[in-house]
């Protein structure tokens, strides 16, 4: 690619609620990325998509059908670079709750008419392909998204943010919902969404992902001081970012708080 080229992306969807694209598609966020990148598919609105190699490729949503896997290894082959879009093409979000339940219930409960559908397993992308990307959260925040852009475009390193939505918390004075009595995943979830749910009074759900220097086990002690149970927690965390919580490979977690 020459130095005055700008890169070629494109943007996928697979199961999902579309609320990663549409944030894509927010008015300035839109506009910025019209002018350094060149958007060359983008089938949510986009009659005509080029079908060739494109530099970058943002897919959100979760492989839920054996159709989802077709189409992603598709788009890894066409893909310079692939980015996972949002929660669920991170972590599986909230279709992936279903690997913690009991498979032809939730089956029968959500397609109760097209029980003909080739489903699999929710899973995240990188359960199949190979990711180079993450930009976790629900939906994706376009700040982070924009950053990102710009990072690729002028060659700079994008660097994740990797502390715990607690230091946020903090950082606007935010009183501790914990200390409140109520469930917040904060200590244990990755930050970079500027604390948003706890800013406005609502619980962390973990939608960006485990923080990589969690302390579960004094978490979930912390917790049962509070009168609250493993099951508790382990509910909570299943709701977006289940499959990554359960596959933290640390000793106190990997029983999945002693269920």
């Amino acid at each position: 690619m020459k130095p005055t080229e700008k890169p070629t992306v494109g943007f996928y969807g697979l199961a999902g609620c579309a609320g990663c694209l549409l944030t894509v598609l927010y008015e300035k966020c839109f506009t910025r990325l019209t002018e350094l990148v060149d958007i060359k598919a983008f089938p949510f609105i986009q009659e005509k998509n080029y079908e060739g190699k494109l530099d970058y490729i943002f897919v959100e949503g979760t492989v839920c059908f054996d159709e989802d896997i077709i189409m992603l290894n598709k788009l890894r082959k066409r893909a310079g670079k692939l980015v996972a879009l949002g929660s669920c093409a991170c972590f599986g979000c909230v279709p992936s709750m279903k690997n913690f339940h009991d498979q032809d219930k939730v089956k029968s409960f959500v397609y109760p008419k097209h029980n003909n559908l080739r489903e699999t397993p929710p899973t995240p992308l990188d359960r199949h392909v190979k990711v180079d990307y993450r930009l976790p959260q629900c939906p994706p925040d376009k700040d982070e998204i924009l950053e990102f852009i710009e990072c690729i475009v002028t060659g700079r390193e994008f660097v994740p943010y990797i502390s715990p939505v607690c230091l946020e918390c903090r950082k606007k004075g935010n009183p501790c919902l914990l200390e409140q009595g109520k469930i917040c995943l904060g200590p244990v979830t990755n930050g970079g969404c500027g604390a948003l749910c706890p800013s406005n009074n609502v619980t962390c759900y973990g939608c960006r992902g485990p923080c990589k220097d969690a302390n579960y086990k004094a978490f979930l002690n912390m917790l049962k001081e509070k009168g609250f149970t493993a099951k508790d927690m382990r509910d909570k965390m299943e709701i977006f970012a289940g499959l990554a919580f359960k596959d933290e490979d640390k000793e106190d977690i990997s029983e999945w708080l002693e269920k």
